[in-house]
């Protein structure tokens, strides 16, 4: 079970990866995230189109791995 639970692992953090390469870069830095840029920085969570898909797959897939990675832990190897 615990081969498993790893090279599911393995291949989730090589997706993950990929899915964190793919994603458009924002190219604001942290001033426009804390208002001090021109464009709104009032609009968390409001992607639309592939970059919103993109976005809702990393969190997903971050979540997956979280759980494997902890399921890695709990059992035993053998």
């Amino acid at each position: 079970m615990f081969w498993i639970v790893f090279t599911l692992f393995v291949i989730d953090s090589v997706l993950v990866t990929v899915v964190i390469l793919m994603q458009e870069p924002k190219q604001s830095g942290l001033g426009d995230a804390l208002g001090g840029g021109g464009g709104g920085g009032g609009d968390f969570g409001t992607m639309g189109g592939t970059a919103g898909g993109l976005h809702r797959l990393t969190i997903w897939m971050g979540t997956i791995w979280g759980v494997l990675a902890l399921a890695l832990q709990v059992i035993p190897r053998a």
